[in-house]
């Protein structure tokens, strides 16, 4: 088994907690009546305003960009162990590639998946 391989089987297992974590982070609230900073003010006015509606503005695609990031970070992990399997095709090397490189198309598919239906809402 050469080293570079397990350097790219290492980087790659990097760059799939880099993906998962950006799309943990994404799935945080950006709204605006869920911030704590209006949490604060709604419990010390009386007469605060009450939210219309979730979804209405501020409107943030933040979740959206996250995960499309995320998508890109598994796409450039899976092309440099195709790039990495070209270059050395032992079966020790070809193994341990293909080992890392399936959590990386698991999530793929499950983000793009949740990319494709995620609902775009224009503000208004």
């Amino acid at each position: 088994m050469s080293g570079e391989a397990v350097l790219v089987a290492g980087y790659m297992t990097v760059l799939l907690l880099v993906g998962i974590g950006l799309d943990v982070y994404g799935r945080q609230s950006t709204g605006a009546w869920e911030s704590r900073i209006f949490a604060g003010y709604h419990r010390a006015v009386r007469e605060a305003p009450e939210p219309v509606r979730r979804d209405a503005w501020p409107h943030s695609e933040v979740h959206r960009f996250h995960r499309a990031v995320s998508l890109f970070v598994s796409v450039v992990a899976i092309v440099l162990a195709c790039a990495e399997a070209v270059r050395h095709h032992a079966p020790a090397d070809l193994a341990l590639l293909l080992a890392v490189s399936v959590p990386h198309c698991l999530l793929l598919a499950l983000l793009g998946r949740r990319l494709y239906r995620t609902e775009v809402a224009p503000p208004e």
